[in-house]
């Protein structure tokens, strides 16, 4: 007599249906807010590009969104340096050492010189797999990371620098989240290019 008859299994079923959709409507509502949210960094970003020609002020909000909006625990900028032809450390965050601020890597050496060479983005999953690959191993090897990205900051068909980011777990991304990272590096490369262009007519109407 305590048995489900077929009027419980259909309320069931209705209440069932009733839950998978309320879940639905919460995962929509999570990434709408989720998007909102990226497209507010992008629009912090680049008032700091419009608004002040200072390359370090702005780096900084760069790497502020960056490690924020995509939730990693540390990010770098490693600059081109035409004189020396070397990508040389400019800015970082949440790093538990400075001895990122020593790395200074020619285009094609190791994972972040294949980034700027090749012209695309790195994804390390797990660097303890490929630690004999990875020239700065040792570097940071006190810091614990396991997942990696390299992303070429390019503008106007010119290498600018890496963005390097750093997770000190498997990172687990989508399409979706890829893309704001490519996002990411392409208004960082429209920062370091405005800052230097401005750098330059400064130089040159000193030396006039």
């Amino acid at each position: 007599e305590n048995t489900f008859n077929e009027d419980d299994e259909r309320l069931m079923s209705i209440f069932a249906e009733r839950a998978a959709l309320a879940l639905e409507r919460t995962r929509l509502d999570e990434k709408t807010v989720r998007q909102l949210e990226r497209f507010a960094a992008l629009r912090i970003i680049d008032l700091a590009i419009s608004s002040s020609f200072d390359l370090r002020l702005t780096l900084n909000t760069v790497l502020d969104q960056v490690v924020s909006q995509l939730e990693v625990d540390a990010a770098a900028i490693l600059l081109f340096q035409p004189e020396s032809g070397r990508l040389e450390y400019a800015l970082s965050r949440g790093f538990r050492t400075r001895k990122i601020e020593a790395s200074s890597i020619r285009p094609g050496e190791g994972f972040a010189g294949s980034a700027a060479l090749e012209r695309r983005i790195v994804q390390i999953p797990d660097i303890s797999q490929v630690k004999n690959q990875f020239t700065r191993y040792t570097l940071l090897e006190s810091e614990n990371f396991v997942s990696y990205f390299a992303v070429p900051l390019i503008t106007k068909g010119v290498v600018k620098g890496i963005l390097e980011i750093f997770h000190r777990s498997i990172l687990t991304t989508d399409m979706e989240w890829l893309n704001f990272l490519d996002s990411l590096g392409w208004q960082t490369a429209i920062a370091v290019d405005n800052a230097l262009l401005f750098e330059s007519i400064q130089r040159s109407n000193s030396e006039l």
